[in-house]
């Protein structure tokens, strides 16, 4: 019996589609002011990524995040309120094939140099964090994953002359199999929890 070498019992993937744009669209870079991170010893539970060959998959599908974050009791998002003018997010492809993966990255600059800020410091430069940082045009993009470790280096600077800026900025890294994913979930914050599909936000009812 002859065996036909040529087959391949690996499932055949393709998902590309036309990435169109046309002129007159207004695309808006950069962050908007609120960041939101945790330690990632306090999420319990993952959203997933899909994967490329999953059910009804498409190119956004496989680049947002499916289900919320269950975090531990009593645990929540915190803000990192940033300047816009100097944070930013970006990936870049890393390694070779089959291996390749992405260095998702962010430069996050808080306008303070104060005690809170350099105790942050101390804390962020040896922990594992997770970021979830708002484009703006309102989507929500995570910075971290459950597979990786984030790197984050953190720095301040006091500025020298009047005119000078001063704050602490933190450079963010991690490696990921995407682009720092989209995520449509709930987002449970301090202030209450945020539909990160609508960008809505319900905030508790504090009674009486």
């Amino acid at each position: 019996m002859s065996t036909d070498t040529t087959t391949n019992n690996c499932a055949s993937v393709d998902l590309y589609e036309s990435l169109e744009f046309c002129n007159g669209q207004t695309v808006l870079p950069g962050i908007r002011h609120e960041v939101y991170f945790i330690a990632k010893k306090n999420i319990l539970g993952w959203p997933k990524l899909p994967a490329l060959d999953s059910e009804g998959a498409d190119m956004k599908k496989i680049a947002t995040y499916d289900g919320d974050f269950t975090l531990a009791a009593d645990k929540t998002f915190l803000r990192l309120d940033v300047l816009t003018a100097a944070s930013n997010l970006k990936a870049d492809s890393q390694g070779e094939k089959p291996s390749k993966t992405y260095l998702n990255s962010s430069t996050l600059k808080y306008a303070g140099v104060d005690e809170d800020a350099t105790g942050f410091c101390r804390m962020a430069n040896t922990d594992d964090l997770v970021f979830v940082i708002r484009q703006r045009n309102g989507k929500f993009r995570v910075l971290g994953n459950e597979a990786f470790e984030m790197n984050v280096n953190p720095s301040q600077d006091s500025g020298m002359a009047v005119t000078d800026a001063s704050g602490t900025t933190l450079e963010a890294s991690v490696t990921d199999v995407c682009p720092s994913p989209f995520y449509v979930g709930k987002l449970l914050t301090e202030k209450g929890t945020i539909n990160c599909a609508t960008g809505a936000i319900v905030v508790p009812d504090q009674g009486a």
